[in-house]
């Protein structure tokens, strides 16, 4: 898990060093061409027309004035201008700047003759020009310090100054992204490491954000998993003791003699085992499978049916139906997670009527049982889809139930995609809702729309 990412952060350091360098040759592209190569142009036309004045001022000037104004020269314009060389040493210059070839371009042009810049070991960092003036030679020197734009310099300074850019930015980019990345490794090999992990910060880039609340909501139902096998597993072994207890003691008693009554109560024990250990497989089956199979039910007919068995059973089950149809679900789902909630009311409500109601309003169908029994305490409205959770704490399954039939209920509902909600009515008993997304009908219209 370390590998990803350390690799990470390679490839994405290269991919944004990458675009960002490309984005900083481009603009050091545009600066060289259009910022620092017209500005060395019209630096070196600018010295240009000054060397051409001063060395035609200078013919025009009478001799005994010429010193003051070459000394004038030197000291307001840095340069020198004699009429002898400076040395017998004065080469042309093999290696040219791009400043220096618009000076001799610049020079060409004012003079009308070609022009070539010399060198003088003698006198470094100064260069010469010589120019041809009626009946002599002159020539003019310059230093290299009068050199106003210096474009290779500055190309460097940008390249350097971006090659920092790049590398500071790259880095903190890089930092900021795989940070929450490596959060997020260690989290994922803890998780799988320990079954748990503590939540992430859920901040950053907003894929991140959204990434790190998907693996919180990932670690929390792995934890919920974990938590629904240990009180299975807690539950099974706590009520399992009670009838094997029982059946020990009944055997011991059954020594040498056959008693009926103690018999009944075996076979009562038998069967109470056999009924938990069935709802116990049958939540672990719900909790691992995905029986997402609709197909068209007639609503109407549908619940009568429900309310036909429970009436043969001795019990009244009232039926109020609201402009429901067709509706497109799984039978069966929809059959098991009904009977409990309806077991549910009437050995809740002291066998008084229980009412089944459904209403449909576009593509939503609500399904609801309303009983008359005490309800259920506020706080433990959420707990009692909790596998083996109980309001009667006597662990009695005449009148507590074995805990799991809400709990199965829970689970066929979020799996089919429908919503279950508890609420307490006024003065007493419970309603118990269940909202379907009705497919059938979201089909219809969407057809009628196409029409």
């Amino acid at each position: 898990m370390k590998i990803i990412p350390n690799t990470l952060f390679a490839k994405t350091s290269l991919t944004i060093a990458s675009a960002l360098l490309l984005f900083i040759l481009f603009t050091a592209f545009v600066v060289f061409n259009y910022i620092l190569l017209p500005v060395g142009k019209q630096s070196a036309n600018d010295l240009a027309a000054l060397i051409a004045l001063s060395a035609k001022t200078w013919v025009e000037l009478p001799p005994n004035v010429r010193n003051d104004f070459q000394q004038e020269l030197l000291e307001n314009h840095d340069l020198i201008l004699r009429p002898a060389p400076p040395g017998d040493d004065l080469a042309p210059m093999t290696l040219h700047s791009p400043y220096m070839s618009f000076l001799e371009d610049a020079l060409n042009k004012n003079f009308g003759y070609p022009i070539q810049i010399h060198t003088s070991v003698n006198i470094p960092d100064w260069y010469w020009v010589t120019l041809s003036v009626p009946r002599q030679k002159i020539y003019v020197g310059f230093p290299h310090a009068h050199i106003g734009a210096e474009p290779p310099r500055a190309a460097l300074i940008i390249f350097l100054g971006a090659s920092l850019f790049i590398l500071v930015t790259t880095l903190s980019v890089v930092r900021r992204i795989t940070r929450p990345l490596e959060v997020l490794s260690r989290g994922v090999e803890t998780l799988g490491r320990m079954g748990q992990h503590s939540p992430l910060a859920e901040n950053g880039p907003e894929e991140l954000a959204k990434l790190a609340q998907k693996f919180n909501q990932l670690s929390n139902e792995v934890q919920q998993l974990l938590d629904n096998r240990t009180t299975l597993l807690g539950g099974i072994s706590h009520d399992l003791r009670t009838p094997l207890a029982r059946l020990g003691i009944a055997i011991e008693l059954l020594q040498g003699k056959e008693d009926p009554g103690l018999l009944q109560n075996i076979r009562r024990d038998l069967s109470e085992m056999d009924t938990l250990i069935s709802r116990t497989l049958e939540l672990a089956k719900m909790m691992r499978e995905e029986d997402t199979h609709t197909e068209p039910v007639d609503l109407s007919a549908f619940l009568s049916e429900i309310c036909q068995s429970y009436l043969e059973q001795g019990k009244i089950l009232d039926l109020e139906i609201d402009g429901c149809h067709a509706l497109s679900t799984n039978r069966l789902v929809l059959q098991r997670v009904l009977t409990n909630l309806i077991d549910n009311a009437f050995n809740y409500s002291e066998q008084q009527p229980v009412v089944l109601s459904a209403k449909c309003s576009g593509n939503k169908t609500t399904i609801c049982i309303l009983d008359n029994g005490y309800g259920i305490p506020i706080e433990q409205l959420d707990k009692v889809f909790q596998p083996f959770y109980r309001l009667d704490t006597s662990r009695n399954t005449n009148t507590g139930g074995s805990g799991l039939g809400l709990a199965i209920v829970q689970q066929l509902v979020a799996l089919q995609g429908w919503e279950i909600s508890l609420k307490n009515r006024s003065p007493r008993g419970l309603r118990a809702c269940i909202n379907i997304e009705n497919a059938a009908n979201t089909e219809q219209q969407a057809m009628k729309g196409s029409n």
